[in-house]
């Protein structure tokens, strides 16, 4: 193949873990790739891992809440942002609004177009200084 035709194969959108391009509640993208060979793999697992679930729907258990080790419990309620750091990524942040007001999550796309989302806390407020 030469160079001319190869760049017209190249995608023009790359694949990153939460770049929103899908509606999976947990994006997965994994990413091989090799300069020697001049080749790349990425695989949109998550969207792979849906389409697989449909098939095989007895070993997949789609739980409404998240396992806590703390209290070695499932909270059934989406925890509020408390990154120190960072503020919440938007892919998260419009899945977590979705669950939380039971909306489709295209519709939270366009009522939170423009919008800020949650920003770090307070030092001192957050888990990582409550040793959780």
């Amino acid at each position: 193949m030469d160079i001319r035709a190869a760049t017209e194969l190249l995608p023009e959108v790359r694949w990153t873990h939460g770049d929103d391009l899908c509606d999976c509640t947990f994006q997965r993208i994994g990413e091989w790739t090799n300069p020697y060979l001049g080749r790349t793999l990425r695989v949109r697992f998550c969207c792979i891992w849906k389409e697989l679930y449909k098939q095989y729907p007895e070993f997949v258990q789609e739980i409404p809440a998240y396992w806590d080790d703390n209290e070695s419990a499932f909270i059934p309620t989406p925890m509020d942002w408390d990154s120190e750091d960072a503020e919440m990524p938007k892919h998260l942040w419009h899945r977590q609004v979705a669950i939380r007001e039971g909306k489709a999550l295209e519709q939270v796309r366009q009522e939170l177009r423009g919008k800020t989302p949650p920003q770090p806390v307070a030092r001192g407020t957050g888990r990582e200084s409550k040793g959780e």
